[in-house]
């Protein structure tokens, strides 16, 4: 088991729990390997209900179930947005594209000092953030 937070981006978790065809083996394999420090930002919450709610993407239950079944399944915790997250996104104000979820996401894995598993390609281009 390794001791660093893996730190999941949104759209993992969408795919996670819909079966999507892009939470492929290998992913499932790092996040199993990270069992019991895996965590989400609780700007997931907001970023998913903001994708429903555009009607970007369609959830089969209520998104208070989805992150409740979420949570049981892989044991994630979350990781609330605090004055550090904050103080982190001022930081990088001005380094990469304006998605405020992605700022946070990015912030929350700085001050927890975890890696992102994202397949965000302009989040994996960032030089001072680990990701998968």
């Amino acid at each position: 088991m390794s001791k660093q937070k893996l730190l999941v981006d949104t759209h993992y978790l969408i795919w996670d729990m819909m079966g999507h065809h892009r939470f492929t083996p290998t992913i499932e394999k790092k996040i199993k390997r990270h069992q019991g420090q895996c965590y989400f930002s609780t700007i997931s919450y907001w970023e998913l209900g903001m994708l429903v709610g555009k009607g970007r993407i369609e959830m089969p239950v209520t998104l208070t179930q989805f992150f409740a079944d979420l949570i049981k399944k892989r044991q994630y915790k979350p990781l609330a947005l605090s004055p550090q997250v904050a103080d982190h996104t001022r930081k990088f104000a001005n380094t990469f594209h304006g998605d405020p979820a992605d700022r946070i996401i990015v912030a929350t894995a700085l001050e927890h000092n975890a890696v992102v598993l994202t397949a965000d390609e302009k989040l994996k281009a960032l030089s001072f953030l680990e990701t998968f």
